[in-house]
Formats: structure tokens, C-alpha cells, sequence
């Protein structure tokens, strides 16, 4: 099972990176199923379910949802197709509330009139590609809706999109550490929202939070709110 999942994640790779309808025709043909980093959907969500989906993904490394793909009882997926193609512009609008700015997706149209898997023939499908932006993670919502909960943190765990818990806030943090980039262009906004993410997850004495992590994962979230704090600072007093 370990080797056919690698072979799967190989064949998603090369279909993210390079899309293309004989690429989707693969994935389809070959019931690759749902991945960490592609999510099927019968039909299009509403745009507070795909932006917690759309965050999920940018906040763990990038991915897709392919829309258009129907999962059975028995854990198997059919490809059904959508009736007609969802205007792009709608989506991006319907998400802009809920989603930075920062964050990049993309939505691209496949359609089949004809293909060497009979099951996908005269059938069209919509993907909407979230790009890997590991500067600018954490990705939070910016609003509340159904579903989707303002300032949360989402990711995806498995095949399910939650929201972040202790050691998956530290890895995205530290994914940011890791790309050097510099933050001072975010906007005030921007680094206070942050700020605030921080200070929820700091409990240096547990008593409040009896099930928080202590000690190390205490003590990093206070530097990082320390240095946090010294950005806004710089940036309120250059201001002046």
C-alpha cells in the first residue's frame, strides 16, 4: 500500500505542476482517491466551505480540489462531471472575503468530448489549483461563515480540512522561519491579526490550559510573539 500511495502522490505531482487533461484523465482513470493535497468534490461548496478548504490547503503546502467527482459507499470515486462551468470571477469573488489577499488559486476548466477513458466522455471538470506561498503562511480567515471561523487557522489532516492544533501551528510556522522572508511590507492589519493567533496559543504556565504543551512549545511562541511585537512596533513608529 505505501509503494501504490507514493505512485499516486508521483502522478498528482506531475499533474499540479503541470496541468493538462490528460493528466486529470489519469488521476480519474487511475482512482487515485482523496489525497492531503486533493480533495474531490461532487459539486461546488458554498464559498465559506471552499475558502476553509482553500485555506486548509495553502497553509499545508498546496494542493487542489477537483470539482466535478462524486465519492461512493464503498470508497470509490465516480467521476460524474459538472452540468455547466462556474463563472471564475464569481468564485474569486465569493472567497475574497474569507481569504488574504497573499494567498493565490486558480481555477482552470477540463472538458472531454472525447478521451481514451470512456467514463469521462463529454464530461467537464473544474480544479481549483492553491499555490505552495510558505512566506506568507499562516494563511487565517478573515471572516466568519458557515463553517469557517474568523482568525482560524486551517489545514489539512489526512483527508479532512481542521483547524491547526499545537505542532501543526508550529511546523507552518517554522516553514515560514525557513524561507528568511522578511514581513515588514504585511500591513498593520495584517501582523496585529497575527498577533492574536499567537497570544491564543500562549499559556507558559498551563493553568488555564491544563492540555496545552508546555515548556519548549511555551517558550517558542513567546519569541515568536516578542519578535511579533517588535515588528509592529517598527512599523507604527515609521509611520510617524
Amino acid at each position: 500500500m505505501a509503494k501504490r500511495t507514493r505512485g499516486w502522490y508521483e502522478q498528482f505531482a506531475c499533474f499540479f505542476e503541470n496541468p493538462s487533461r490528460e493528466g486529470l484523465r489519469d488521476l480519474l482513470r487511475d482512482q487515485v482517491g482523496e489525497l492531503d493535497v486533493c480533495d474531490f468534490k461532487r459539486e461546488w461548496p458554498d464559498f465559506p466551505s471552499l475558502a476553509r478548504h482553500i485555506l486548509g490547503l495553502a497553509n499545508s503546502g498546496g494542493g487542489c480540489l477537483v470539482i466535478g467527482v462524486e465519492e461512493r459507499p464503498d470508497g470509490t470515486f465516480d467521476p460524474v462531471g459538472v452540468d455547466e462551468f462556474r463563472d471564475k470571477a464569481d468564485v474569486h469573488k465569493g472567497i475574497q472575503k474569507f481569504i488574504p489577499s497573499q494567498l493565490r488559486c486558480e481555477v482552470v476548466d477540463f472538458s472531454y468530448e472525447a478521451s481514451e477513458y470512456p467514463r469521462i466522455e463529454g464530461k467537464k471538470f473544474q480544479v481549483v489549483f492553491v499555490d505552495d506561498c510558505p512566506e506568507y503562511v499562516p494563511f487565517i480567515a478573515r471572516a466568519n461563515g458557515q463553517g469557517i471561523r474568523e482568525n482560524a487557522i486551517y489545514v489539512r489532516r489526512g483527508t479532512s480540512t481542521e483547524e491547526a492544533n499545537y505542532e501543526e501551528l508550529q511546523e507552518i510556522i517554522n516553514r515560514r522561519l525557513r524561507t528568511g522572508y522578511c514581513t515588514k511590507e504585511f500591513s498593520l492589519d495584517r501582523h496585529l491579526a497575527e498577533l492574536r493567533i499567537l497570544y491564543k496559543y500562549y499559556d507558559p504556565f498551563g493553568d488555564l490550559f491544563p492540555l496545552r504543551p508546555r515548556g519548549r512549545f511555551a517558550n517558542f511562541v513567546g519569541s515568536l510573539i516578542g519578535q511579533k511585537e517588535a515588528v509592529i512596533q517598527s512599523l507604527v513608529l515609521s509611520r510617524r
